[in-house]
């Protein structure tokens, strides 16, 4: 069967083809009734809109993908962002931009507000969000957000009809694994502690819950004490109190990145306790390689960006989603073998 095209249309309705186009793509002014008349028209002569060429013609080039991304760690963001440029990269030739605004769990607020701005005064063809905030989030999309805008969560789900998939880790899995790895390291049995930072960051929260309720299954292994804590920084002074009140410790657990735990161990000369955490950045590799940390679990932040730009390209550009609306990453186990496991997905992106 002959592919309908524009020109067909135009033939039909005895009108120029760039009013065709310009009714299909809705760019540019067309009396309402014409307009009806040839969306009608193309859709009883099955015409498939060419969503490539669509932004290729677009006056000025390409389009906009606004990604906001969530930091607790400098490195973890990085390497999202450089996984989210990696895609840009190679879909460079239709002229996309991609805005990359980073977060951080302490100020939710901020992420609310700086998503109402840009979808108030700029032109948005694509959504990559890491809620903070979803309820609030969820009600500026609602007000704001046109219906045709694309939206995906990263990280953190988005539950809204409008997400249209999600990329990250499965933060209660990474919890359970990390719960499983401790319980090895420490022989099945002793004392634990845990610390939780950031727990207005659901996916942090979320993490500790699924370590926490692998680890109580566990008889052997008594957790003597959950730490809250409002500031990474608070865990060091922490851990030595903990420390100091359990002279036979076996291990600590945190949420987050570990260094504040292994300067703690260092400082009080425990470096007989075992430490498992989360993420990477130089200072962990540096301890994970002389031995001050057990190990870390990585959730892959460059293939979470890169694969939810790709989702989103490919959305935008030939209306194809990907076979599950959720995607998880999986984690990588860091330990003293493969402290460069970034530089395997920056190969295969040949970025």
């Amino acid at each position: 069967m002959k592919k309908v095209t524009q020109e067909d249309i135009a033939k039909k309705l005895n009108v120029t083809r760039t009013t065709i186009a310009r009714a299909l793509n809705d760019n540019g002014y067309v009396e309402a009734g014409l307009k009806d008349k040839i969306l009608r028209t193309a859709k009883e002569l099955g015409y498939k809109t060419n969503i490539a060429a669509k932004y290729l013609a677009k006056k000025g080039g390409g389009g906009n993908i606004y990604c906001f991304i969530v930091s607790y760690n400098d490195e973890f963001s990085h390497q999202i962002e450089l996984g989210l440029r990696a895609i840009e990269n190679e879909f460079h030739h239709y002229g996309f931009s991609m805005h990359i605004i980073t977060n951080h769990p302490d100020y939710p607020e901020l992420q609310v507000n700086q998503l109402e701005n840009v979808l108030k005064n700029e032109i948005v063809d694509g959504l990559i969000i890491a809620p903070l905030y979803r309820k609030e989030i969820n009600d500026v999309l609602k007000h704001f957000a046109g219906d045709k805008i694309p939206i995906s969560s990263l990280g953190l789900l988005l539950e809204n009809r409008r997400n249209l998939f999600h990329v990250g880790s499965n933060p209660v899995a990474g919890g359970i694994l990390a719960a499983d790895l401790m319980s090895k390291l420490i022989s099945n049995k002793g004392k634990i502690a845990v610390f939780n930072t950031f727990n207005q960051f659901e996916s942090l929260h979320l993490r500790s819950h699924g370590f926490i309720n692998a680890m109580k299954k566990n008889k052997e292994i008594e957790i003597v004490q959950i730490s809250y804590l409002e500031n990474i920084e608070d865990t060091y002074e922490e851990a030595k109190a903990v420390m100091q009140k359990y002279p036979d410790l076996s291990g600590m657990y945190t949420n987050t990145e570990v260094t504040y735990l292994s300067r703690a161990v260092k400082d009080s000369d425990r470096l007989d306790i075992k430490l498992v955490g989360n993420d990477l950045n130089e200072e962990i590799m540096e301890l994970i390689n002389s031995g001050n940390i057990s190990m870390a679990l990585y959730s892959r932040p460059f293939l979470q960006g890169y694969l939810s730009g790709k989702y989103m390209f490919n959305y935008i550009l030939k209306g194809i989603t990907p076979k599950k609306e959720k995607t998880y990453v999986g984690f990588d186990i860091i330990t003293r073998a493969n402290l460069d496991v970034e530089t395997t997905f920056h190969i295969l992106t040949n970025s």
